[in-house]
């Protein structure tokens, strides 16, 4: 069922969901990648400890991350805990409001237990693809959040064993914080040396008009 599925949905979500995932499914991981503007990214991935068979506690969750996706960048291909380290995990009861699942109003007032593990990384080069192992277990819903794009629809593709996401390209990266503090001194001392030096020649230039 997921194969035919995985074939026919579009790169990024182009067709709507379809109505046997539409419903919360605790199978499934769900996978928030965000673009942030400083040029990083973070990806979320979310397990219903209640609703997944294969992950019950967050140590099964640890495991199942570990080599959960491989970053392919056309030349290299390696598992995204090389480029992340280790994720950092937190609890919920509630389900994110922007993913692509279709809730119900139900849905969304329920408590659930769920587990997440996040990275936060700078990608380099900027352009890469996340890809599933070809042995993976697990079927996995990863949505695309550009923080440059707040009002955009996510976009989206349903993921097994095998399969790539699109091509995702992330922002420039902005300048090292202790380069832009230092540009701002420096900016400072030789603007504060121009005043004195306009101030020191209207000074002896009105010296010299009175004689």
């Amino acid at each position: 069922m997921i194969r035919a599925l995985r074939q026919l949905i579009l790169t990024w979500g182009a067709l709507v969901l379809p109505l046997f995932v539409c419903a919360h499914n605790g199978e499934v991981l769900l996978s928030r990648l965000t673009l942030h503007t400083d040029g990083t990214c973070s990806l979320k991935v979310t397990a219903d400890l209640e609703g997944n068979y294969n992950i019950r506690e967050r140590a099964e969750l640890a495991k199942a991350v570990e080599g959960l996706f491989m970053v392919s960048t056309g030349n290299d291909n390696f598992a995204l805990s090389q480029a992340t380290g280790a994720p950092d995990f937190s609890s919920a009861t509630k389900l994110d409001l922007d993913s692509p699942f279709q809730h119900t109003a139900e849905e969304l007032a329920k408590s659930y237990q769920l587990e997440s593990a996040e990275w936060r990384w700078t990608p380099e080069p900027r352009n890469f693809i996340l890809r599933l192992p070809d042995e993976s277990p697990h079927t996995v819903l990863l949505w695309l959040v550009d923080e440059t794009k707040p009002d955009a629809k996510p976009r989206w593709v349903m993921m097994v064993a095998g399969d790539e996401s699109p091509l995702i390209q992330a922002h420039e990266a902005m300048p090292d914080a202790s380069r832009t503090r230092m540009m701002l001194v420096c900016g400072g001392l030789m603007l504060g040396l121009l005043i004195l030096l306009i101030g020191g020649a209207l000074y002896f230039r009105r010296r010299s008009l009175r004689f």
